[in-house]
């Protein structure tokens, strides 16, 4: 054991010996000299650039350190939600349940997400989910409450699935901070597999990315092309938005538009004129 520890070490020596810069300089890097080293084994010499090397070493790390947060991202569980979800502290604790009922509409409501829930939990129904209205009538809290009895149930079942929910704008935000952060946990092609992944996924709000104000215009084409990445490969998706029809073919291209809308009979409107749940 001694005599191949002290080869080991007279292999390093040698090594080093035979490493050093070189009066010549990297294309890419043009302040930083050449490395010329000789391996003491096969007597092949290799000249490299060590920021490039560090470079690709940064790389091989970051690829590693993303395709461990995916791994543990995809793990199927009752857990993804609470810790994979952005859920506003004022609706946190909403339920279907908690929803109030004050007009036969709001009944409507009610009975439209339990029936698409139940229909979910079952494996009866493929295809997304819509709730649209003006702003202030429930649907995300509505949105949230099929969540939770979604995770809910399977975990009482003891079958493995994943649901997240996901304000449309606040993802677009933490993609975008993401975009000059290596390994970054919301790096663009990392956060859609992942949602594309999840067996339930809300987006809530959608169409608030693109839009200020009561100005409609389209999204930008970076937007609209993450959102047709995610919903190509999904097929159970519940989306709230307070745009109707005409609204959302300003906002997005007819391709993403059939994807947003992919489902039968999976659309409830609140009418134009419901009072805001805020001031009930």
């Amino acid at each position: 054991m001694a005599e191949e520890v002290r080869s080991i070490k007279d292999l390093r020596a040698a090594y080093y010996a035979n490493t050093h810069a070189i009066d010549k300089r990297c294309q890419k890097h043009p302040t930083v000299l050449m490395i010329r080293t000789k391996n003491p084994c096969t007597g092949n010499v290799l000249e490299f650039c060590p920021e490039c090397g560090q470079e690709l070493i940064n790389r091989d790390i970051a690829k590693a350190g993303a395709e461990a947060e995916a791994q543990i991202r995809n793990f199927k569980s009752y857990a993804v939600f609470e810790r994979e979800s952005i859920v506003s502290p004022k609706i946190a604790k909403e339920t279907i349940g908690s929803y109030e009922i004050h007009t036969e509409q709001d009944a409507e409501a009610v009975n439209f997400v339990k029936r698409f829930a139940t229909d979910y939990f079952k494996g009866r129904y493929e295809g997304n989910v819509i709730l649209q209205g003006p702003p202030g009538v429930g649907k995300s809290h509505l949105a949230l409450g099929m969540a939770k009895s979604l995770n809910e149930g399977f975990q009482k079942i003891g079958e493995k699935k994943s649901v997240v929910y996901m304000p449309v704008s606040e993802l677009f935000m933490r993609m975008k901070e993401a975009f000059n952060l290596k390994g970054a946990k919301w790096e663009e092609r990392a956060t859609i597999k992942f949602l594309q992944d999840v067996d339930f996924l809300v987006l809530d709000d959608l169409g608030k990315e693109s839009n200020v104000g009561n100005s409609i215009r389209e999204g930008s084409s970076w937007a609209q092309s993450v959102l047709y990445r995610l919903l190509e490969g999904r097929t159970k998706t519940i989306i709230t938005t307070n745009y109707a029809g005409e609204q959302l073919k300003q906002l997005y291209e007819p391709s993403l538009l059939d994807r947003i809308l992919a489902g039968k009979d999976n659309v409830f409107r609140f009418k134009t004129d419901t009072e805001s749940r805020r001031r009930i």
